[in-house]
């Protein structure tokens, strides 16, 4: 009996619910860069698809029923919701049940064990790196915003891979979304306050605001500066067959 894939640690569900994401090399030819949840792939195509333009999008709530039906699908062996057809689905409900799945996760896509390490280089620079916001630590000193990227490269590839191939499709949607944020009202800093939860955070920092700012001002830096981190991965897309 499987256990469906909602909170479930992605290093079981991926074995059984997982889709190729295909790249292409500097010739042209396709190759495997990895594997990400099929949930997460066939939200994250459907959005870029449909919802780019839409005000509000991750923030508007879905239909409660027909996100149950998703749930199930996305949940149920053995297609976990591979062949699923949107017909009679919203974006709303797409982007919230993508919201649940990272949100439901027993640990966050950025491990517990990296969560310091992933804070430090903006720590005392918040305002520096993605501009001033309230609650912010105030700054210190100087930022070399070349050696922060540097950073966070080194780190991103320490990531175990699965992790790693997880955060950087996340990355890439997200900055999809940003930069039509004239259209769908989604800036940056909401994107990150909405996907902080299931992206890095932490338990012992659960009731503390300057700890939340600091991580989701970590992932807009992630976001804004995702080009960099995106190393070999120009052109990413969920293979064609799925």
């Amino acid at each position: 009996e499987q256990p469906g894939i909602f909170g479930v640690p992605l290093q079981t569900s991926i074995r059984y619910a997982n889709v190729a994401i295909s790249l292409y090399d500097d010739q042209g030819r396709s190759y495997i860069y990895g594997y990400v949840p099929i949930v997460v792939a066939k939200c994250g195509v459907f959005l870029k698809e449909k919802a780019t333009d839409i005000e509000g999008i991750f923030r508007l709530a879905g239909s409660e029923k027909r996100i149950k039906e998703l749930r199930t699908a996305f949940n149920s062996p053995d297609r976990y919701g591979k062949g699923l057809d949107w017909t009679g689905y919203t974006v709303h409900d797409a982007a919230n049940i993508l919201r649940r799945y990272f949100n439901q996760l027993p640990e966050p896509i950025i491990p517990l064990e990296f969560y310091d390490q992933f804070r430090d280089p903006l720590k005392g620079h918040q305002s520096q790196a993605v501009g001033q916001m309230e609650g912010q630590t105030p700054a210190t000193g100087d930022f070399d915003m070349n050696k922060a990227i540097r950073e966070y490269q080194h780190l991103i590839t320490e990531l175990p891979p699965l992790n790693r191939q997880l955060l950087l499709y996340i990355l890439d949607l997200l900055a999809v979304f940003a930069s039509k944020s004239d259209q769908n009202k989604m800036t940056t800093p909401n994107l990150a306050a909405i996907f902080q939860p299931g992206l890095l955070s932490h338990p012992q920092h659960d009731m503390a605001p300057s700890e939340y700012r600091l991580s989701q001002d970590v992932l807009i830096f992630l976001i804004e500066n995702q080009d960099n981190f995106l190393i070999g991965m120009q052109g990413t897309a969920v293979d064609a067959k799925t």
